[in-house]
């Protein structure tokens, strides 16, 4: 049985908050959910959630000196940043997650909590039992489109990460997680899935870290460490989506097992598109 009930959103992280959204709102048909500035001490960002295809981003740029957002920026380039998991009881999982050597680092309030990367194979993890009240999931009605968007978005196909031994990395996961490794290639190269872990409504695809000076190459941004990097949507008509964004100045850098990888210096969250849900995905069990 597993221990959480979805991806409850990913999150990405910009030096500026509108440079993350536009491309997003214009290529893909994002709709902000809600967006707030804090100046607390601490927190120093301007941010909010954002709904594309079926599930949310949470985007944030600085604001203020020591805005920790600027630190994870400056020395990581911004991009994808943590992923959040929904669950029923966030002290009950913060129980179990103790039994299994993973540490709250934060508490938000009652009902949110991170956990410490360095327990979780490098990766930050939220915990949450919140229900908000601008989320469709929730019955809230999104605010409709100023204009349609170059590419619309079906579904949030799919979450990535770098990672050093995808195996043991899935493995550790999928126990935290409670749910399962769905994928695992050990000899995978650096462009191939070495494993895929499922969040109940979508996969994590964890790809191979890359020799040492490489990554820009392969991924257009400078990847030490492991980290969450990239998510994948999934459109109709891949081939007329690509054409369209084509058309609007994003050209794709990479097509990986039929995953077509946009420039990132364009595309601001890296972003995959997909034309069918991957095979592994856990939402395709009762096909």
């Amino acid at each position: 049985m597993a221990h959480i009930n979805r991806l409850w959103h990913t999150t990405a992280m910009g030096a500026d908050y509108d440079d993350l959204l536009g491309p997003l709102q214009r290529l893909f048909g994002a709709v902000v959910m809600h967006d707030h500035v804090s100046e607390e001490p601490g927190i120093g960002r301007r941010g909010g959630m954002i709904w594309i295809g079926d599930n949310s981003i949470e985007i944030g740029a600085p604001v203020g000196e020591h805005s920790p957002v600027r630190n994870f920026v400056e020395s990581w380039g911004g991009g994808m940043h943590s992923i959040a998991l929904h669950v029923d009881d966030a002290k009950a999982t913060a129980e179990r997650l103790g039994e299994l050597d993973l540490t709250p680092q934060v508490w938000l309030d009652d009902h949110i909590f991170y956990t410490k990367p360095r327990e979780s194979s490098g990766l930050l993890l939220e915990w949450s039992d919140r229900h908000t009240d601008d989320d469709p999931r929730w019955g809230h009605a999104l605010e409709p489109l100023p204009r349609p968007p170059v590419v619309p978005v079906g579904q949030y196909a799919f979450v990535t990460a770098v990672v050093n031994d995808p195996r043991s990395v899935a493995e550790r996961l999928a126990a935290l997680f409670g749910t399962e490794v769905l994928r695992v290639r050990d000899d995978a190269a650096p462009d191939q899935v070495g494993a895929i872990v499922s969040l109940v409504d979508c996969p994590l695809l964890l790809f191979p870290m890359p020799p040492e000076g490489s990554s820009v190459e392969l991924w257009g941004t400078d990847i030490r460490r492991n980290r969450f990097h990239a998510h994948g949507l999934r459109v109709d008509g891949l081939a007329g989506a690509l054409q369209e964004l084509a058309a609007h100045g994003v050209r794709q850098t990479a097509t990986i097992d039929e995953m077509v990888y946009l420039d990132p210096a364009v595309v601001p969250v890296p972003t995959f598109l997909v034309e069918d849900l991957l095979p592994d995905d856990p939402r395709r069990a009762g096909e």
